[in-house]
């Protein structure tokens, strides 16, 4: 019997072995079609829920030198972490903040003129080296495609240090022919500029183009989810999922048939059933509507089905582990691979990694450092 009294509540248990193999993989890929290609290992919302404190050191084993991320604060968490790497800020930072930019060697996305010329203003001593971000259909933030004169002034503005130039595709993981449409849209900003004497690193491929539109990688590119060994398009590459989530059995109840379970009774059992409760909840990013699901119970080094049960509580979640060896203190996986658990719900696995909360233990799983 395993020990009732668990030395881990919930656990996301992070393989940094698995995060150094996908971007070796990854960094192979994209240097097929240009052997000068630099991976911008894309490591906001904490590494997609990794734990950017695990997750960039093992990057930086593995040879990655340049990072994004959507925060200020994100960046210097990395700079703290990746002293000699090359760090974007894909989202808004406040032009108050461009000093600091500066002085910490933080690359800014620079999106509309407006925003150039606030940045610009707030620069007190040395320029801020920005990337300026094209819109090429996604409208979200970034220049229009045929605004050159635009992004050509602020590439002169000498309070930016313009390094860069970039966009990101709406449909990369669904629709190849828009994709390829928005790829010369941006191509054909980037000839126009270069014909005045522009020539900008050039970066479009996130994960789903890298893996599937192998022309769109350009002088870098941007994996995210594929990092973490989730593709979102079809790929021979062996790409390994990279976090395990699990949580205890902390009490089982032998419930008579006819016996409501958790809030608003929701589960009614049908038959004399053995009720887990398992030290997870919705507070800790196990979604709501995971009720239906079907986790997996490990007794000793067998495996047992454990369909979750009722609603789905805070800081608890119910499982019904009739007719299996379950043991309290006995852990239950809840997810190796978000994609089920995203499906079952309805959303995408980037919101599964994502939500999992601060206050879910994370243990590495590796020899990366």
């Amino acid at each position: 019997m395993s020990d009732y009294f668990c030395a881990h509540r919930a656990l996301a248990t992070i393989d940094t072995d698995a995060i150094r193999h996908n971007f070796s993989l990854l960094r192979q890929h994209g240097a097929r079609g240009n052997r000068s290609t630099r991976l911008i290992a894309v490591v906001k919302a904490n590494a997609y829920g990794h734990g950017i404190a695990l997750v960039v050191p093992a990057l930086v084993a593995a040879g990655c030198d340049f990072f994004a991320v959507a925060t200020l604060e994100e960046a210097l968490t990395v700079r703290l972490l990746a002293p000699r790497a090359d760090i974007l800020i894909l989202g808004y930072t406040p032009p108050q903040s461009a000093t600091l930019l500066s002085e910490a060697r933080i690359t800014q996305t620079v999106f509309s003129a407006a925003y150039a010329a606030a940045l610009a203003k707030s620069v007190k001593t040395h320029p801020v080296a920005v990337h300026i971000k094209v819109d090429c259909g996604m409208h979200r933030l970034g220049f229009a495609p045929e605004a050159v004169e635009e992004i050509a002034a602020v590439a002169a503005c000498p309070q930016l240090h313009t390094t860069g130039l970039y966009t990101h595709f709406p449909v990369a993981d669904s629709d190849l022919a828009a994709t390829r449409y928005a790829f010369f849209q941006f191509l054909r900003c980037r000839q126009q500029l270069a014909a005045r004497g522009l020539h900008l690193f050039s970066h479009a491929a996130a994960s789903a183009a890298l893996l599937s539109l192998p022309e769109a990688v350009l002088d870098g590119a941007r994996p995210g989810i594929a990092l973490y060994g989730i593709p979102t398009v079809g790929t021979p590459l062996p790409l390994r999922p990279a976090m395990t989530l699990s949580a205890p059995v902390v009490q089982l109840r032998h419930l008579p048939e006819g016996t409501p379970v958790g809030y608003g009774g929701a589960f009614v059992t049908k038959r004399p059933t053995l009720v887990g409760v398992c030290a997870i909840g919705y507070g800790d990013g196990l979604p709501r509507a995971a009720e239906g699901f079907t986790a997996t119970l490990l007794h000793e080094k067998e495996a047992f089905s454990a369909p979750v049960i009722g609603h789905i509580c805070m800081d608890q979640t119910f499982l019904d582990l009739t007719d299996t060896p379950a043991a309290p203190g006995d852990r239950v996986l809840l997810w190796d691979d978000p994609r089920p658990l995203a499906a079952h719900v309805g959303t995408i696995p980037y919101e599964i990694f994502t939500a999992v909360s601060s206050r879910v233990e994370q243990k590495k799983k590796g020899a990366a450092t």
